[in-house]
C-alpha cells in the first residue's frame, strides 16, 4: 500500500448518519463510498472530546500513556510517544494535512505542508466543508506531484456547533416557525449556565434587512429546529465532500489509496439534557464511525460488528503500509484492523473499553457489549445535574434512558471491579499518573455576553 487518507470528520455521531440507520437521508456520498469498503458498526472513541480523541487516534495509545485528557489543557504529548504522521515522515512518507489544531498536530508535517482554513460564521454563510475542501484539494495537488507515497489528514468541521448549514441545506428536514413564540421547548436549553451567551449568539435567526442588529435577532424557540440543523449540517458536508471524492477519482487516487473516514466524537443534542455540545460518556458522543475504503485490498460492501476503537486506527495505517514493526517498537496498544477485514470477523477488538472525559465534566466509565457504566469522579459542576453513578442495559436500552444504579449492584460491582484492575494495571506499566486524578476540567463558560440576543429580548419574545 503506497498513499493514505485519514479523514477525521469532527463531531459526527455515527447514529446521525443514514449509512448507520438514520432516519433521515443525512449522508448519501458517504453511504456510496460506505458500501464499497468495510464499515464497522461499533467503533467507540474512549476519550473524549476533540484533543484527547485526536491524540489517541494519532498514537493508537489510550490517555493512561499519552496523558492527553482534558480540551486544550497545558499539558503537550511528551516527544517520545510518537505520532502516525511522524512514524510514516521517519520513514520516507511525505505528508500533508488540512488542519486547524494546530499545537502537538503539526508533529510529522513540514510547516508549508501543515495547512489550515478558514470561513464565515454567520446565518446562511457558514460553508465551513467548503474551506476545507479548498485546503485539502491544494496539499493533495502537492502531495501527488511529487515522488514519494504520501499521507494525508485532512479534518472537516460539520457537524461541530454552531449548526449554520447554508441553503438549501438549512431547510432540508424542517418546515416549521423556528422562531414560534409559543413553542417553549428551549426554555432549558437557554437556561444552561454555562452555554446560555453562547446559545443566544448563535441560535437566532437574523432581520434579513438589519442582519447585525442583536435587537431585532428572533430567538430559536423549537428544538426540532436545533436537531433538524444538526442534520442538515451533515448533510451539507456530505455534499461537499462528494466534491473532494470527485477530486480523488478525477485523479485516479481514489483507487489506490488506503481512505479512512472516521469521527474524533459525536454529539448530545436533547438527549440527555446536556445540550448541543460533546460532554457526556453516552453513546450520543462515544459511537462513532470508521469506514475503511481500497479497491482490491479492503473487502467491499461489509459490515462488522464486534467492539473496535479509535486507538485501532493507527496499528491499522502502520500496517497497511507494511509497518507493522514501528508499531511493536513504539508499543501502540491498538490492534491492526487488517485481520478483522480479511477474516470478515465480528470478533472486534476488544471486549471492554475504559472511558475518560475532563472538559466540561470530569468522569470515567467501563463499557462492555451489553454495559455502560459512568462514574462521577468529583470535579463535574452541579448546574450539569448528572447522577454519580450510571449504568445502562446497551442491549435493551440503546439510547440511555434508565438508570439502573439503584437496582442492579451486583452489576455495577462487578463492573467497577473490572475497571479498578484495568486501572491497576494500566498504572503500573505506565508508571505515569492517573490524568483524571492528576489533571481538572478547562471548560466551564463559553460564549460573547456582548454578541448574545439580550436578556430582556428574551422577555419581550416570549411576551408577545
Amino acid at each position: 500500500m503506497s498513499n493514505i487518507i485519514l479523514i477525521s470528520l469532527d463531531t459526527l455521531r455515527a447514529a446521525s448518519m443514514s449509512c448507520y440507520g438514520h432516519k433521515n437521508l443525512t449522508t448519501p456520498h458517504l453511504d456510496r463510498i460506505a458500501a464499497q469498503s468495510t464499515l464497522f458498526e461499533t467503533c467507540i472513541s474512549p476519550h473524549i472530546p476533540t484533543h484527547p480523541a485526536h491524540t489517541t487516534m494519532f498514537t493508537g495509545k489510550d490517555v493512561l500513556t499519552h496523558q492527553i485528557i482534558t480540551q486544550g489543557g497545558n499539558l503537550n504529548l511528551a516527544l517520545d510517544v510518537k505520532t502516525v504522521p511522524e512514524l510514516l515522515s521517519d520513514t520516507g512518507y511525505f505528508t500533508v494535512a488540512a488542519d486547524n489544531l494546530g499545537r502537538w498536530f503539526k508533529r510529522g508535517f513540514a510547516d508549508d505542508l501543515y495547512r489550515g482554513y478558514k470561513w464565515e460564521m454567520k446565518y446562511h454563510n457558514a460553508r465551513k466543508a467548503e474551506a476545507v475542501n479548498q485546503t485539502a484539494m491544494d496539499v493533495l495537488d502537492i502531495a501527488r506531484s511529487q515522488d514519494k507515497p504520501w499521507f494525508a489528514f485532512l479534518h472537516y468541521w460539520d457537524p461541530h456547533t454552531p449548526y449554520l448549514p447554508p441553503p438549501p441545506f438549512e431547510r432540508m428536514f424542517y418546515s416549521g416557525d423556528e422562531c414560534d413564540t409559543n413553542n417553549r421547548s428551549m426554555d432549558a436549553v437557554y437556561n444552561c449556565e454555562p452555554f446560555e451567551h453562547y446559545f443566544r449568539q448563535w441560535m437566532c435567526t437574523p432581520d434579513p434587512s438589519d442582519p447585525d442588529n442583536l435587537q431585532k435577532n428572533r430567538l430559536w424557540t423549537d428544538r426540532r429546529y436545533v436537531n433538524a440543523q444538526y442534520d442538515a449540517s451533515i448533510a451539507y458536508m456530505d455534499a461537499s465532500l462528494a466534491s473532494l471524492f470527485q477530486y480523488l477519482r478525477d485523479h485516479d487516487i481514489m483507487d489506490e489509496t488506503l481512505l479512512i473516514i472516521t469521527a474524533d466524537h459525536g454529539e448530545e443534542l436533547d438527549e440527555h439534557e446536556l445540550w448541543y455540545d460533546h460532554h457526556g460518556l453516552y453513546e450520543t458522543n462515544c459511537h462513532v464511525p470508521l469506514i475503511i475504503h481500497c479497491p482490491g485490498v479492503v473487502a467491499a460492501g461489509q459490515r462488522l460488528e464486534g467492539i473496535v476503537t479509535l486507538k485501532d486506527i493507527a496499528p491499522t495505517i502502520l500496517d497497511y503500509a507494511g509497518l507493522s514493526d514501528l508499531a511493536e517498537r513504539e508499543q501502540v496498544e491498538g490492534t491492526s484492523l487488517r485481520s478483522l477485514i480479511d477474516s470478515r470477523s465480528d470478533a472486534g477488538t476488544t471486549e471492554a473499553i475504559y472511558l475518560t472525559e475532563c472538559a466540561w465534566m470530569k468522569k470515567r466509565g467501563w463499557r462492555t457489549e451489553k454495559w455502560k457504566l459512568i462514574v462521577e469522579t468529583g470535579e463535574t459542576p452541579e448546574v450539569y445535574n448528572t447522577p454519580e453513578i450510571e449504568l445502562y442495559d446497551l442491549e435493551e436500552d440503546p439510547d440511555e434512558i434508565y438508570n439502573l444504579a439503584e437496582e442492579a449492584s451486583t452489576v455495577i460491582r462487578r463492573l467497577q471491579a473490572q475497571m479498578e484492575d484495568f486501572l491497576t494495571r494500566r498504572l503500573a506499566e505506565t508508571g505515569l499518573p492517573d490524568p483524571t486524578e492528576a489533571q481538572s476540567i478547562t471548560m466551564r463558560r463559553i460564549g460573547n455576553r456582548e454578541r448574545a440576543v439580550p436578556r430582556e429580548k428574551i422577555i419581550e419574545q416570549e411576551n408577545r
